[in-house]
């Protein structure tokens, strides 16, 4: 059980296969690194697949500022980067894309694309302001019924015709989860955004940006898609699919993304 020790935190990761390219995988709020299970049977037998626990999450350091927890694992992540030596995509799902704009920022050399899975564009300052509000009334509820309401919200991010093997699977992490914990870290984007702000993410010519999005998750809203800032991006829109599509139509999700690195590479 590998540990990364960066500025006094222990950051859990993985390492599958062999290759001469990296695929590191970040996962979203509540998830952990095992949520990329089908991405990690699918390319561990052409590359070397690193699948991370965001500080907060998972086996890595929890005693962090939830705030701060973007910069924190994008610091931390980077460094272990370096230290395997390999160029490397970053594949992220939804709270992960307030970590790789962070990750775009420090490692200029051998981070070679970017692929952004359902994750909310926070350059807008109205979806910003929205997703603020949401985490500070979550955190309006009692010890009690926060659990209950966090898993009900989960929940509707999950496809109404997913199996019962995926929804227990997506589940699973975030019972794992501290609630409150992790909806301080939603409250406070705002104080993180002004911190380090979205607009200081460089854009590279010779860096590739993918960005996939459900049609009932941030597809559905043109102002949270990163395409309004990486407007060469690729992309594609997942229509019939919920927040975790990477789980629960991993195959069409596979293909695209191994599309994408054999385009690129």
């Amino acid at each position: 059980m590998p540990f990364h020790s960066f500025s006094g935190l222990n950051l859990h990761y993985e390492t599958y296969g062999l290759g001469d390219t990296a695929l590191l995988f970040i996962h979203g709020l509540y998830g952990e690194s095992n949520s990329w299970k089908y991405q990690i049977d699918y390319f561990s037998d052409k590359y070397k697949i690193v699948t991370i626990d965001m500080f907060g999450h998972g086996l890595s350091t929890k005693d962090v500022d939830p705030i701060m927890v973007p910069r924190l694992s994008a610091e931390a992540t980077v460094d272990l980067m370096k230290n395997i030596g390999l160029p490397y995509f970053v594949i992220g799902h939804s709270f992960a894309g307030n970590v790789m704009p962070e990750m775009i920022k420090l490692d200029g050399n051998i981070l070679k694309g970017v692929i952004f899975v359902d994750c909310t564009y926070l350059g807008d300052w109205e979806i910003l302001k929205t997703r603020a509000k949401f985490g500070k009334s979550m955190l309006t509820l009692s010890d009690e019924n926060i659990g209950a309401e966090a898993e009900h919200w989960y929940n509707s991010l999950i496809v109404k015709n997913a199996t019962q093997e995926d929804r227990d699977f997506i589940l699973s992490s975030f019972r794992k989860g501290d609630h409150r914990w992790m909806f301080q870290s939603v409250a406070g984007c705002d104080q993180f955004i002004k911190k380090y702000p979205i607009e200081e993410t460089p854009i590279r010519d010779n860096q590739p940006i993918l960005i996939m999005e459900s049609g009932s998750g941030i597809g559905i809203n043109f102002q949270k898609s990163w395409v309004n800032y990486f407007k060469l991006a690729e992309y594609y829109l997942f229509e019939k699919a919920g927040h975790f599509f990477f789980i629960t139509d991993h195959e069409r999700f596979n293909k695209i993304l191994g599309e994408f690195l054999e385009e690129n590479i």
